[in-house]
């Protein structure tokens, strides 16, 4: 995945396994993972990711496995979410 925070980009929210939701975040979004440009993200496996694609229509997927990039050369710091369809 090549993009960064300056090109177009998804909203999503997280949804944690108690009910609380967190976001909108801009995110880049494959089918099994998602970049999200922030340095603190509360979300951990087992928690739900919503993909709001437009007025009335949302993706599901469950977050199996978050992982943190510090800032490096040339990419900002991120969280690689992996993610499932439920």
């Amino acid at each position: 995945m090549e993009q960064s925070p300056g090109q177009p980009l998804d909203t999503v929210y997280i949804v944690r396994i108690d009910g609380t939701r967190f976001g909108p975040f801009a995110t880049a979004l494959e089918p099994s993972k998602a970049l999200i440009w922030e340095v603190t993200l509360n979300a951990g496996a087992g928690d739900v990711l919503e993909h709001h694609k437009g007025p009335g229509q949302v993706e599901v997927y469950a977050i199996t496995n978050t992982h943190f990039q510090p800032k490096m050369e040339g990419i900002e710091a991120h969280y690689t979410l992996r993610l499932r369809t439920l």
